[in-house]
C-alpha cells in the first residue's frame, strides 16, 4: 500500500519483451559504517557506491537507457518493449504479483530479469520455503529443570531433525537445496526454564517439485515429535515461492548467450537467490534469463557498489540484442 510499479512501453506489436527490475532496496543498516552516504550514488574510481547500486539500480538504469535510446533513434521493432519496475521485491514480491495479476505476462515472448549475475546468463533460480516453528514447554525454577519442560532444548532437537529432511537431489546448475535457521527466540530469564521458543527457517529448494515433499516431511516430523515429547510444536508457512528454470531455449536466449560469451562470460548459471521471475514466469512458462551487472558479493553489504562500465556494457548488450534480432 502506498507504493507503485513503474511501467514504460515502446513500440507496437502483439508480442512483448519485458525488461524487469525491482525499485526497492534493503535498509542500509548503520550508515556511519559506510564510506559514502548510502543514498547519494557516489561515483568513485569507476564504481558507483550506494545501497541498491548492485541490487539492482544498475540494471534498472541500463533498462531506462535502452528505452531512451530506442525512442531517440526511432527504432522500429516487431515486438513491443516493456520496462517493468516493481515495488516490494525484497519483502514478498508484491509488486510483481500485482503486475502478473494485471495480465502483463500475456503475450510476453521473453523476460529479462536484471538481477546481478556479473553479466553471466542465468537460467534457473532456487525456490523458497520459509517456516516458523513454535515450541511450547513448561516453566520451572532454573535450579530444578527436571520439573519443567525446556522449550529451547526441544527446539534444538527439532532443528537437527529438520536438517535431516533437506532433499538429497542435486540440480546440474543449482546444486543442492539448503536450510538456514535465520531467527530464534525464547526464554525470559537465565534462571527460568523456558516455556516457549520459536524459530524461523529458510529452505532454498532447487526444484519446485521438492516443495510439497518438504512440507509433507515437516508435518510428519512434527507429528512424530509431538507424540514422543512432552514439549509440543506447531508449524506455520510464512512465505513460499517456486523454483524456476528456463525450459525453452529460444532465439532470444541464444542471442543473449552469444553476447555474454563475446563479453567473456561463458558460464550458464543458476542463482541461489529469488527474483520477481518466481511470480512472473510460471503462469505461461515464459522464457527468461536472469542477467545483470553487479557482483554476487555486493548483495546487501555495507559499501555496496557496482562497476560503472559493467552497467554501460549491459545496456549495450540489451540494445544490440534488440536491434540485431527484432528490428
Amino acid at each position: 500500500e502506498g507504493k507503485a510499479n513503474i511501467i514504460a512501453e515502446f513500440g507496437e506489436g502483439k508480442d512483448t519483451i519485458i525488461l524487469t527490475g525491482h525499485l526497492d532496496t534493503v535498509p542500509a543498516g548503520d550508515e556511519k559504517k559506510w564510506k559514502f552516504p548510502p543514498f547519494e550514488a557516489k561515483e568513485h574510481e569507476g564504481r558507483i557506491y550506494g545501497r541498491g547500486s548492485t541490487d539492482m539500480k544498475g540494471a534498472v538504469a541500463a533498462f531506462v537507457a535502452v528505452m531512451k535510446k530506442l525512442k531517440e533513434n526511432q527504432v522500429k521493432l516487431d515486438q513491443k518493449i516493456i520496462f517493468l519496475g516493481t515495488a516490494d521485491e525484497e519483502i514478498g514480491m508484491d509488486g510483481a504479483l500485482v503486475a502478473k495479476n494485471s495480465g502483463i505476462m500475456e503475450g510476453c515472448s521473453f523476460l529479462i530479469i536484471g538481477e546481478p549475475t556479473e553479466l553471466q546468463v542465468g537460467i534457473a533460480e532456487k525456490g523458497t520455503l520459509w517456516v516458523k516453528i513454535k515450541v511450547k514447554g513448561e516453566s520451572a525454577h532454573g535450579s530444578t529443570p527436571h520439573l519443567g519442560i525446556n522449550a529451547i532444548e526441544a527446539a534444538a532437537q527439532l532443528i537437527q531433525k529438520m536438517k535431516e529432511i533437506i532433499p538429497e537431489y542435486e540440480h546440474e546448475i543449482l546444486g543442492k537445496s539448503t536450510l538456514n535457521i535465520g531467527q530464534i527466540s525464547g526464554g525470559t530469564l537465565i534462571n527460568v526454564v523456558p516455556e516457549y521458543c520459536e524459530f524461523k527457517c529458510d529452505y532454498r529448494l532447487v526444484a519446485d517439485s521438492l516443495r510439497e515433499s518438504v512440507k509433507s516431511k515437516l508435518e510428519n516430523l512434527l507429528e512424530a515429535f509431538n507424540r514422543g515429547n512432552k514439549a509440543k510444536a506447531e508449524m506455520e508457512i510464512i512465505h513460499e515461492i517456486p523454483a524456476i528454470e528456463l525450459t525453452e531455449k529460444n532465439q532470444f536466449f541464444e542471442a543473449m548467450k552469444k553476447k555474454a560469451i563475446s563479453a567473456g562470460k561463458e558460464n550458464i548459471i543458476g542463482v541461489n537467490y529469488g527474483t520477481d521471475g518466481a511470480m512472473l514466469v510460471p503462469e505461461y512458462n515464459t522464457p527468461f534469463v536472469i542477467m545483470g551487472p553487479g557482483k554476487f558479493n555486493q548483495l546487501h553489504v555495507t559499501d555496496e557498489y557496482t562497476e560503472k562500465q559493467e552497467v554501460i556494457d549491459y545496456a549495450n548488450i540489451i540494445y544490440e540484442v534488440l536491434i540485431e534480432n527484432f528490428a
